[in-house]
């Protein structure tokens, strides 16, 4: 198994997506913020273009990961009830322990396993997590997230997104290590991360995430943020 990143003594080998969690879910956020530039930022804006008067009872976040956009998302709507969703054992009672609250539901899940009734969620939110399925995955999932949102429902994500040529892409990647080692990642944690990606990611570009979302039925769909890799979607049913 993977070291803590705690320890700064990264292995660099084969493991599954759930295992790979398991094993930095106590440096998670650390690294994070290392690693993704605008961190912080890009978490917020997923609640900016919400309108003054949306208020919703229920959520679904794909991915809460250790609980950073988990928290915001009880923090803005405490009332509501949440059902948060992960791969990982490990990252989902990190969760538990940062937030405590009885409108949390939790679920140990791959995104292509859930299973929800349709027109229950007002609200579908995730973080960097959906890039983890390939196309063909993605685009049924979003179909899938379509059919749970409620009326008027509202699904706000951002992600890790590829270039539309090789050149930008490429270039992003670059500008994103730059960042990283000027936040003090060591080359062998980016060596993880980029060992991580190679095996479990699958990015796919901005056009294809709005032709896929617009494809499932929403009405509107919108990018309203991007930097680098890291672009936020906001679409409405």
């Amino acid at each position: 198994m993977l070291k803590s990143i705690t320890e700064m003594g990264y292995v660099i080998r084969s493991v599954d997506v759930d295992t790979f969690y398991d094993s930095i879910y106590k440096s998670y956020t650390e690294s994070i913020r290392r690693c993704v530039p605008q961190y912080d930022e890009m978490l917020k804006s997923l609640f900016i273009y919400l309108k003054p008067d949306f208020s919703p009872e229920k959520i679904l976040e794909l991915g809460c990961g250790t609980g950073n956009l988990t928290q915001l998302v009880h923090l803005k709507f405490p009332n509501a009830s949440i059902t948060a969703v992960d791969i990982s054992a490990e990252c989902i009672g990190e969760c538990k322990s940062r937030i405590s609250s009885s409108n949390i539901e939790y679920v140990k899940s791959d995104f292509k396993e859930i299973d929800f009734s349709d027109n229950c969620f007002d609200l579908i939110v995730s973080s960097i997590s959906i890039h983890h399925l390939k196309d063909s995955d993605k685009e049924i999932l979003f179909e899938k997230l379509y059919k749970y949102q409620s009326a008027n429902g509202v699904l706000s994500f951002c992600d890790q997104f590829k270039g539309e040529t090789k050149f930008i892409y490429q270039k992003h990647i670059e500008r994103w290590k730059e960042f990283a080692i000027e936040q003090g990642a060591s080359n062998d944690e980016w060596a993880m991360w980029m060992k991580h990606q190679q095996e479990h990611d699958y990015h796919s570009t901005l056009a294809n995430h709005l032709h896929w979302i617009k494809n499932a039925g929403y009405s509107l769909v919108d990018c309203t943020r991007k930097h680098l890799l890291w672009t936020t979607i906001y679409a409405e049913k």
